[in-house]
């Protein structure tokens, strides 16, 4: 029996949050945490609504996954000029120590064992297609 592509998208998605999971757990993180401190890494300071929306995350999931964030000091909130409401967030030294020592590490270890026995030019064609796929269902580059 032929297993749907959609299906296959999706196991192929579990079994990587099953691999990675574990490993951010290993450092204190849970789920979600480890994307934010990589994307703050690698576009510094932002809005807390544009990091929401960059992490595909909702507004009141972000608020508590940053409070949690901030309580074990890996990032630091402030106040936007002009705008009291709004919150740019950014890393601590300890963040980006974390993401830079045990979470890049982390998610390259779980890349290479998922590329295994893909040559250089299949890994750079899969990434193509992966991000063709994103734009196709969203209307938008991939970016991150």
């Amino acid at each position: 029996m032929e297993i749907p592509f959609n299906l296959v998208v999706l196991k192929v998605f579990h079994a990587q949050k099953n691999r990675v999971r574990p490993l951010m757990a290993e450092i204190g993180l849970s789920p979600g945490q480890p994307k934010v401190l990589t994307f703050l890494s690698i576009h510094g300071k932002c809005l807390q609504k544009e990091l929401a929306a960059a992490c595909d995350i909702e507004p009141t999931t972000i608020s508590k996954m940053l409070n949690s964030l901030e309580e074990n000091g890996l990032i630091c909130r402030s106040a936007l000029a002009g705008d009291k409401r709004a919150a740019v967030i950014g890393l601590t030294d300890k963040g980006h120590a974390l993401v830079e020592q045990e979470i890049l590490p982390r998610y390259n270890s779980v890349n290479t064992l998922s590329l295994t026995d893909f040559p250089p030019d299949e890994k750079r064609r899969f990434e193509e297609y992966l991000r063709r796929m994103y734009a196709n269902l969203t209307g938008t580059p991939l970016d991150f």
